[in-house]
């Protein structure tokens, strides 16, 4: 292994369920009391695979006297900005067991996001793509064979096997298109379960499905506002807090306003002003109202976590109207469209071939 490869513990980012691993681990020993650099070395040791290697490389900084955040911050490209913003301020409050605790739920309420969004398309995109498959297996092979029927019987070509047959011609062009989508949506798919979801513009493609802007939304407030409540409570200042909190959140348009809100406050702002800054379309109405309030409204811990709550029920009522409601959908559509195409490609043709053979 060579002197790179030792000193970390592999670029890119790492699976949310490796990250909430770790997380644990390094709360469990934090709550034990045991020294943080042996802990993680000796986990290094027992953990295979990459989670192993990232365990040991933080061991083996801690060993050598760096901080926990110093040692995070050297394997930024592995670990989320966040996650080190978080230990960091955790740490600083003495209060690093609560915010690793509070880091876990994140984590989960970001992989259970996932699991509903992937539940809501699951029978979506089997649908699609067995209506995909069977149009261009119909193109290929089914309309050819009748026009080639046709020919060889001396018979007049229906006028729709002449209106189809440029369609067939073409079909090596047009084909790639649907496995090309499906693919886009896989690599954003899986991009969402390692820890490049937890920053913005992370739903990429996925944002743009039927029914799906909705509940994104919902999923990327109830992060924003869960984050920010965790920031908060461990004493990040709040500019940086609602900043970390935006760009974590998943939405580009969150994002961008928490930077405004961020930059305006700085500026001495009030919380309104700031909110206002950002623009109407930055925040939902409610979580809205709670920036405005800002830090001098009180404590903002419990209203962050109320919303949160609230959103994250709403968007999984969505997910669940999402997974019943839109396969029904698109299995009475894809469904009709495909018995239309095959009717109109197969009896038709059917019918005037036998028309032609009786000669009537």
């Amino acid at each position: 292994m060579s002197e790179a490869r030792r000193e970390t513990g592999s670029s890119g980012p790492i699976g949310l369920d490796q990250l909430l691993a770790l997380n644990e681990e390094i709360a469990a020993l934090v709550r034990a009391g045991l020294p943080l650099g042996r802990g993680l070395l000796e986990a290094g040791r027992d953990v295979r695979g990459r989670l192993g290697r990232i365990a040991g490389v933080l061991g083996a900084r801690l060993e050598r006297g760096e901080g926990l955040a110093e040692a995070l911050e050297a394997e930024r490209r592995t670990i989320p900005p966040l996650y080190r913003a978080v230990v960091e301020a955790g740490a600083r409050a003495g209060r690093l067991s609560a915010a690793l605790e509070g880091l876990a739920n994140y984590i989960r309420s970001v992989a259970d996001a996932r699991q509903s969004i992937g539940l809501a398309l699951w029978y979506p995109g089997i649908v699609v793509s067995m209506a995909y498959v069977l149009l261009v297996g119909l193109v290929s092979f089914v309309l050819p064979r009748f026009a080639l029927a046709f020919e060889s019987l001396g018979l007049k070509t229906p006028t729709l096997l002449l209106w189809l047959d440029p369609i067939h011609e073409t079909v090596p062009y047009w084909w790639p298109v649907g496995p090309i989508f499906l693919l886009v949506i896989l690599v954003g798919w899986f991009r969402t379960g390692t820890t490049a979801a937890l920053a913005h513009g992370s739903w990429g493609v996925l944002r743009y499905l039927p029914g799906m802007p909705g509940l994104l939304s919902d999923f990327e407030a109830a992060n924003f506002a869960d984050l920010l409540a965790i920031l908060v409570e461990n004493g990040v200042p709040y500019p940086s807090a609602v900043a970390l909190a935006g760009e974590a959140s998943g939405s580009p348009r969150m994002a961008s306003g928490a930077a405004k809100v961020a930059e305006a406050i700085e500026r001495g702002e009030s919380g309104s002003r700031a909110v206002e800054a950002a623009g109407p379309s930055a925040f939902p109405p409610m979580l809205r109202w709670t920036l405005a309030s800002g830090p001098a409204g009180g404590p903002m811990e419990d209203p962050l976590r109320h919303l949160a709550d609230l959103y994250r029920r709403r968007a999984r009522f969505r997910a669940e109207r999402i997974a019943v409601l839109v396969p029904l959908l698109l299995t009475l559509g894809v469904g009709a469209a495909v018995a239309t195409a095959y009717a109109l490609a197969v009896f038709l043709p059917v019918v005037e071939l036998l028309r032609g053979l009786s000669g009537t």
